[in-house]
């Protein structure tokens, strides 16, 4: 059975995407076969430029469209109304079952309780997919602890097998590259992920996205290209049992 990676969000656009296409390069490098992409994508206007696209690229794959695409910017339920569709879970379930890859790296469309239709939101399409990590991506800003704190508490007995991750803001505040230390001082979690807004490339993303990878090698199966004694890994990686920098 495929080990599956969700990543999600305390809300829309705190950078699910950058984030889980670095750590898709990354797993790559560590894991050939890995696979990656979104079923359910809202605000596509071109699709080479879209979320999956972005995705698909990062794991070196052919594109694989989602399985509900809409163009309309709104939540997926409504997207999906607007064009008289209905998403349901079990559909999703096969979708992610049929990618050609072990692990898969799978983003959810907008925050972990956006409504995927009138009696679905995304908390349980992650529940269905079993993911053996989740990466909870939130924004480094004032109101980060609330939101974390909420959507570890609605993750129930997954929060054990969740990274949590925040992504520089746009614009910084009093709070902004303290929050990861709270989170882990307060108890809410072990380990919490800063990630840089910067190029896809940059030695930035690409440290931040090693150490996230650290993070979840030990809650997938063990791989020949994982082990951490290996002679070719890079000798600046952070040790996966450091917490991560938040400067």
């Amino acid at each position: 059975m495929q080990a599956r990676i969700v990543v999600v969000g305390t809300g829309t656009g705190v950078g699910k995407t950058h984030i889980a296409a670095a750590l898709t390069r990354e797993l790559g490098r560590r894991r050939p076969g890995v696979a990656a992409g979104k079923p359910i994508e809202s605000g596509v206007t071109n699709v080479d430029d879209s979320d999956a696209a972005i995705l698909c690229r990062a794991a070196g794959r052919a594109f694989v469209a989602p399985l509900h695409s809409f163009a309309k910017p709104v939540s997926p339920h409504r997207a999906a109304r607007k064009q008289g569709t209905l998403i349901e879970l079990e559909p999703l379930v096969k979708w992610v079952d049929g990618l050609d890859g072990d692990p898969v790296v799978i983003e959810t469309a907008g925050g972990l309780f956006s409504p995927l239709s009138y009696d679905c939101t995304n908390l349980e399409l992650v529940l269905a997919l079993a993911p053996a990590a989740i990466v909870l991506v939130g924004g480094d800003r004032l109101g980060a602890l609330h939101d974390v704190r909420g959507c570890l508490r609605g993750l129930g007995a997954l929060a054990s097998r969740t990274v949590v991750v925040l992504s520089a803001p746009v614009e910084v505040d009093a709070s902004s590259g303290t929050n990861c230390s709270e989170l882990i001082g307060l108890g809410w979690t072990d380990l919490a992920v800063a990630f840089p807004r910067s190029a896809a490339t940059s030695s930035e993303t690409t440290l931040a996205a090693r150490f996230l990878a650290d993070a979840i090698e030990p809650r997938l199966p063990r791989s020949p290209e994982s082990d951490p004694l290996r002679a070719d890994r890079h000798d600046t990686q952070p040790p996966p049992t450091l917490p991560a920098p938040h400067g």
